[in-house]
């Protein structure tokens, strides 16, 4: 017959439980430095603005081949990109968009430009991005003379 020892139950010392907790932050710690949110997060309102872009960038092609238009939009008068889009509410009136968007950020500006090169109008569509790419490349930016916006400086963009 076996006979059955009395255990003394004991719970964790204090210098234990320091311990997992101290191995717990450290591990913690290094989590937030690998997925560093602030970076994420730049990059999400970065992928609003590429979609942004994209949906101005498709109305202000619908305006373009309207029978009878042939011509971008011209920017409302005394309307700077530093505030909005340029002014492009003829695109709301026209129905194309129900609103102009605006930027997930305060501070960085979505921008429409027009231009005559060569007696042929031109546009471009670009916003500022947080986290480019490249770090010279801080656009990005849709030319009417391209077929796809791309990553490019201020320089790059003009139309």
């Amino acid at each position: 017959m076996i006979k059955s020892v009395p255990r003394k139950l004991q719970g964790f010392t204090l210098i234990e439980l320091l311990i997992v907790i101290a191995i717990l932050g450290i591990l913690a710690a290094a989590v937030l430095i690998a997925i560093n949110p602030t970076k994420r997060t730049g990059q999400a309102r970065d992928a609003g603005r590429k979609n942004d872009i994209a949906s101005i960038v498709t109305e202000v092609q619908a305006y373009y081949t309207t029978p009878g238009q042939g011509v971008y939009p011209s920017r409302d008068a005394g309307v700077s990109c530093s505030t909005t889009i340029g002014g492009l509410t003829v695109l709301t009136t026209s129905g194309g968009l129900k609103q102009v968007p605006t930027d997930p950020k305060s501070g960085y500006n979505y921008c429409y430009a027009t231009a005559l090169v060569s007696s042929v109008g031109e546009a471009s569509v670009y916003a500022t991005l947080e986290q480019p790419t490249v770090s010279t490349n801080t656009l990005w930016c849709w030319k009417s003379v391209a077929s796809n916006p791309v990553e490019t400086t201020a320089a790059g963009c003009a139309p």
